[in-house]
Formats: C-alpha cells, structure tokens, sequence
C-alpha cells in the first residue's frame, strides 16, 4: 500500500511501533524508492578492494582535520571528529538516522525527486543488533563508541575488526544539527554492502518488526508536506542556524 495521506504515514508508524519488541526505534526518509541504505563512503565508490576503501577513508580522515584548524578538529576525541565529518557530509561508513519519524518524513518529501515515490525506512536498532551478533550472544541493545566491538569499526582503529555487519549506534550530539534531528547512527565496516543486502543475510524482511519500509505516493508529497509543517516540522526546526532560517523564507516566497 502506498501512503497517500498524513493520517496514513501516522498509522503506519503507530502499526510499526505496536509490532517492534524495544521503545526506542529510528527512520530515515529517502527522496526515492530508488536510493539504498549504504553511507556515502560506499556510494560510486573508486576503491576496487578493502585495503584501498580503508586508505581512501583514512586520507580523507587526516585531509579533513588537516584543512579545518578553525575548528580545532585535532584536539578532538576520534568519534567526535568523526561525527563531525558526518555532520559536515565529509564521506564517512555512517548513515544517518532520526528517532522522529516527522523528522525522516521531512527528509523523504524534500528530496527533490517528483518523479519517484518517496520512502521511510523504520528500524528496530536493538533487536537489528541483536540479530546480527547472536553468535557471540550480545544482548539486543544499542551500543555506544565507549565500547571495544564499537571501536574496532573507527577508521584510526588499527586492530581492524574481523566482523562487517552494520551495528546501531548511539552518536555523540556535538552540534545543534543533531540535536534537533534527533540524529542517531548506523556504521558500516569497510565491506561495501547494503543494509538491504545484510537483512538478506539474516532473513530480516523489509515489511517486519526489525525493518520496515514505507512508500509516499508522489503525487501526494506537495499535500503531505503541507499538513507536516502545520505540526511544526519546517527548515528551520531541523536546520537551527541561519542557512535552515533564510531556506524556509525563500521558499514561503516561492509557494
């Protein structure tokens, strides 16, 4: 079924919520049923290998804290620079992530693609984690950069981890972007595949309680998008900085 109307998106979520075994869930909204869940590190990637995939991430690691000294990106702790780049859209193994289904709503109306539909992905982080460490009998949880499983996936982390699934991950909130998007994270390894290929793995189908996808009829995207900014959801609540400000008022004047 495709959604049609706000009340239905709000339906779906409340459906998904009422099947998924944890309280905390996260969306991601895509402008186009088109686009795949891998972080932009992955995305028409040039590397042929892992060992190359690694080395390009670790020279746009040191390039980024090289040419940013205005932000004192060395003396930060190595996940908060990463984070950093993430916010900044430097090519990292992380994809983003909100715990708002309005916020991932936001994202998949204003994609800017009208010739597709839209979509929302829904995902149980904690069971998703659970899943994809049975083997070694992790309790289903969300993890944090604090711990050792976590680390092995840093790109400065020399002792490379010998595991590649994505694991969900609670990122550090360093700037106001992220708060207000209620940002939250999957890492990739360096192993260029998509969450969709790794559910496939282990039999998580994208219409379950662990992942869940939702399609936005394109023709109802302008209508959609009119009743989610009635509830306060606009550019400049996900964007809480001027160019988030001087986007919503261009386009109040281009409506």
């Amino acid at each position: 079924m495709k959604i049609k109307k706000f009340s239905q998106f709000i339906g779906s979520i409340e459906k998904f919520r009422q099947k998924a075994a944890h309280q905390e869930l996260w969306y991601r909204g895509h402008g186009s049923e088109k686009y795949l869940l891998e972080p932009f590190l992955h995305r028409n990637r040039k590397a042929a290998n892992i060992d190359e995939i690694e080395q390009i991430e670790s020279d746009i690691y040191a390039e980024f804290a090289r040419r940013s000294p205005l932000y004192d990106t060395y003396q930060r702790e190595k996940w908060d620079m990463l984070f950093l780049m993430q916010h900044y859209r430097a090519p990292t193994r992380l994809l983003d992530w909100t715990s708002s289904p309005l916020i991932a709503l936001f994202f998949a109306l204003m994609g800017g693609d009208s010739d597709n539909d839209s979509t929302i992905w829904c995902l149980d982080p904690a069971a998703w984690n659970g899943i994809v460490l049975k083997d070694i009998s992790e309790e289903p949880r969300i993890f944090t950069t604090e711990e050792r499983l976590v680390d092995q996936y840093h790109p400065l982390f020399r002792e490379k981890s010998s595991r590649n699934e994505p694991l969900a991950i609670q990122g550090i909130i360093n700037n106001p972007r992220i708060n207000a998007q209620k940002g939250r994270f999957v890492i990739f390894s360096s192993v260029p595949r998509t969450l969709e290929e790794h559910a496939s793995d282990y039999k998580i189908k994208d219409n379950g309680p662990i992942l869940h996808k939702l399609n936005i009829s394109k023709d109802a995207k302008r209508n959609i998008l009119r009743d989610l900014e009635s509830y306060g959801i606009t550019y400049s609540t996900i964007f809480p900085d001027l160019e988030g400000l001087a986007v919503e008022i261009r386009r109040q004047y281009e409506a």
